[in-house]
């Protein structure tokens, strides 16, 4: 038979509490769980989804609409309006923001926005661009905005050469429009007596005035706007074709 050594196992206080951890471990079903843990997943959630994770967001690009200056094509792009081609005529066209502060005579074509500053005359100059704002004297010139026009104080111009789609009336404007003007949109700032066919809306901002005749079929009068106009909802059968309204090339 062979002799077994008796002597008693000493075992430091440290070394028991270890020993005591790692079997609370082994029986623990949550260790068992998170045995393979490991710094990628540790920090997802019950979900799947990691703690602290980041959620990205996707933002569209913006849209812009766009008018060919040289067939009248209308036409969407996204981001940054930058030059570009018409999709059904194919000429080239150019984005340029242009600011004139006095005489001009070079005839402009941009997709992107002129503005004719107080002090400056048109002479015999047609200026085409998407957005065009007007302060100036544009009696003996050409204006045509493929999208908006905006009209400041000061500004002078011969409806018969004149051409957007949009019309705002800044609130420091006052005009008066004998002949009659159909567009799309309508916004009114200041003051402005004319005979009005749009597709769109009509609003009258805070402290605006229209007076005279509009067809519409949505029109908007902000608190503290006037409307002395005669109201006619939709669009009236008698309204100008596109061959004879105002601001058309004839």
């Amino acid at each position: 038979m062979e002799d077994y050594d008796e002597s008693p196992i000493v075992i430091d206080g440290f070394s028991s509490v270890q020993a005591i951890r790692r079997a609370q471990k082994r029986t623990d079903p949550r260790s068992a769980a998170t045995a393979g843990e490991t710094p990628e997943n540790k920090a997802e959630g019950r979900d799947g989804k990691r703690a602290g994770a980041k959620i990205d967001h996707t933002v569209l690009p913006q849209k812009h609409e766009v008018v060919c200056y040289e067939c009248d094509y209308i036409f969407m792009v996204s981001g940054r309006i930058q030059d570009t081609m018409c999709p059904k005529c194919h000429r080239s066209l150019r984005m340029e923001d242009l600011t004139i502060n006095s005489k001009w005579s070079e005839s402009i074509r941009t997709i992107g926005t002129v503005n004719i500053k107080a002090g400056t005359v048109l002479e015999g100059a047609e200026i085409r661009a998407r957005d065009i704002i007007l302060a100036g004297n544009a009696e003996n010139g050409i204006i045509r905005a493929g999208r908006r026009l905006e009209l400041h104080m000061g500004a002078k111009f011969n409806i018969a050469k004149t051409r957007m789609r949009d019309l705002i009336i800044s609130k420091d404007a006052d005009f008066s429009i004998p002949a009659t003007v159909s567009l799309r949109n309508l916004e009114v700032g200041g003051t402005l007596k004319a005979r009005i066919f749009a597709d769109g809306v009509v609003v009258i901002k805070q402290g605006g005035i229209l007076d005279g005749e509009v067809h519409t079929p949505r029109l908007v009068v902000e608190d503290g706007g006037g409307l002395k106009a005669q109201v006619v909802s939709g669009i009236s059968r008698d309204r100008p074709s596109s061959r004879t309204r105002a601001g058309s090339e004839k």
